[in-house]
């Protein structure tokens, strides 16, 4: 028994500890909540979820347009506290970054690789403006917009949301009534978008980002798609579990 438990220990101490070691301690970016800037700050004044936000963000280091930056943490700051705090507690991380997604450390075996769903003439990872699903969700400053290198209503939001659903709910995508609120509604909300009706998982980060970007975005969600509108509102009421969302539908 001694032996195990000793194996084990060695184990995290030599591959778990150093993995998790090379994907934050040694990334060149800054904390948010080490990061000194008055203007930066002046941006934020009165972002809801502040301290959280602070341990969730990674800004680049050397110049980046502060401005831009801010926007993107407010649209961050939109999702409610409880999902928030269960992200830094499960060491998620969003870096805003600038360059290429390919120049940041961990993500260089990517380039001359087409992401998943892209067609032959589309662009390569390194010409990607954000990547999430796993603890280190990368989104690239001033990339926001749609039209900006994605498709997408809101980069940040849209490639934290993988995380989110990974992470925070342990795989959403599969449960049942989302499944079944996708197929019924995915035609409406994205005609002609065959990515949208090949992967659950995309609609859920597109449609997280549409919930949680501002008040346009939601109603649009409401009136096109009012069951996974219902969905999200059920989720963010529930305590955060891995296995429970609500059966109303």
């Amino acid at each position: 028994m001694k032996r195990r438990l000793l194996a084990i220990v060695l184990l995290i101490t030599f591959t778990i500890i150093p993995i998790y070691w090379k994907a934050y301690a040694s990334l060149d970016a800054i904390p948010l909540t080490e990061y000194k800037s008055t203007e930066l700050d002046s941006h934020l004044i009165g972002i809801a979820n502040r301290a959280t936000i602070n341990q969730l963000i990674y800004l680049p280091p050397g110049d980046f347009p502060e401005e831009e930056a801010a926007n993107m943490i407010r649209h961050v700051s939109n999702i409610p506290a409880h999902i928030l705090s269960v992200l830094v507690q499960q060491n998620v991380h969003l870096y805003l970054f600038n360059g290429n997604l390919t120049d940041v450390e961990g993500f260089e075996h990517l380039h001359g690789v087409k992401p998943r769903g892209y067609s032959d003439q589309g662009s390569n990872w390194e010409d990607v403006p954000g990547i999430g699903g796993s603890k280190l969700v990368l989104a690239k400053i001033g990339h926001s917009n749609k039209g900006y290198g994605h498709g997408s209503v809101n980069l940040e939001l849209h490639e934290l949301a993988h995380s989110i659903d990974r992470y925070v709910f342990g795989n959403v995508r599969f449960n049942q009534i989302f499944i079944k609120a996708w197929k019924s509604e995915v035609a409406a909300m994205f005609p002609n978008r065959s990515y949208f009706h090949t992967f659950p998982e995309e609609y859920f980060a597109e449609t997280f980002a549409m919930y949680y970007l501002n008040d346009v975005s939601r109603l649009e969600l409401a009136k096109r798609a009012p069951h996974t509108f219902l969905f999200f509102q059920n989720m963010e009421k529930l305590p955060v579990t891995r296995n429970l969302i609500s059966n109303t539908y």
